[in-house]
């Protein structure tokens, strides 16, 4: 799509290290099916992250892409992050485009998928599916980000709907309950826990599932657990890289432009 055909743009915003490192090219898999499916719109993807001057992923930065899309004439936004969740980082993705806003016509964000509740049931259905529990003496962990913002509230919210809907246990810790580990131990020996798989409640598969989940130091999660008595495996992969995953940003990309609310 050339950029001067179009009025309107999509951009798929992620946080930016790491975006491309570690096989995690989901953004680039999302792109490619926008730019197929959608293609009366220009695609492009952009990191909020702007510490240094210049970006190990190569994506640009979420600034210079709307600065760039003025300079073309687009006029309407619509804007798909890739966070689980409208923590920290989503808020600083709205704080860039509210800077930018008097450049545009409309700005329309789209609803990170665990503050939709309609994205719950997928969600789950499909992560049991993938990653089943076949004895009782066996549990999933989901190990998410953790935000000091409210939102981290959606961590608990998906382990309820798990726990409701007959798949009890799987479960859901952060980076932040590292400290109160002591008490999940004990509530997963109380149940008779002998096996522990690990799994990434995050987009991408960086730093935190490498060292703080899957590292072979004392203090990750992997060697916390295992010192604790259970056998351990991890996923070394992000959520960004299963399919259902990608469908259900497409899907709310596709529900904000049906729509076509603004949201800034």
């Amino acid at each position: 799509m050339d950029l001067h055909q179009s009025k309107k743009a999509i951009l798929i915003v992620s946080y930016g290290k790491n975006s491309l490192s570690t096989g995690n090219d989901f953004i680039l898999a999302l792109e490619k099916q926008l730019k197929s499916a959608l293609q009366d719109y220009a695609v492009y993807p952009a990191i909020i992250s702007h510490g240094q001057d210049k970006d190990s992923t190569g994506l640009p930065f979420l600034f210079k892409v709307l600065e760039q899309l003025y300079y073309n004439k687009i006029t309407t936004l619509f804007i798909l992050p890739t966070f689980l969740l409208p923590g920290n980082s989503f808020l600083k993705m709205q704080q860039i485009l509210a800077d930018h806003q008097h450049l545009f016509n409309e700005i329309n964000i789209c609803t990170p998928l665990l503050a939709a509740k309609e994205c719950y049931g997928p969600i789950s259905t499909s992560l049991a599916t993938l990653y089943p529990v076949h004895n009782d003496d066996e549990a999933i962990v989901f190990l998410g980000h953790g935000s000091s913002h409210s939102s981290s509230i959606y961590y608990n919210e998906l382990e309820t709907y798990f726990h409701n809907n007959h798949h009890i246990n799987y479960y859901v810790l952060t980076l932040d309950s590292f400290s109160d580990i002591g008490d999940f131990i004990a509530m997963l020996h109380k149940k008779g826990i002998k096996y522990i798989l690990l799994i990434p409640l995050l987009m991408l598969a960086g730093y935190h599932v490498f060292h703080d989940m899957a590292g072979k130091h004392q203090e990750s999660l992997y060697s916390v657990l295992t010192a604790a008595g259970f056998k351990v495996d991890c996923v070394l992969s992000g959520l960004g890289n299963e399919p259902f995953i990608q469908q259900l940003l497409i899907d709310q990309l596709q529900t904000q432009i049906n729509n076509d609310n603004l949201l800034l």
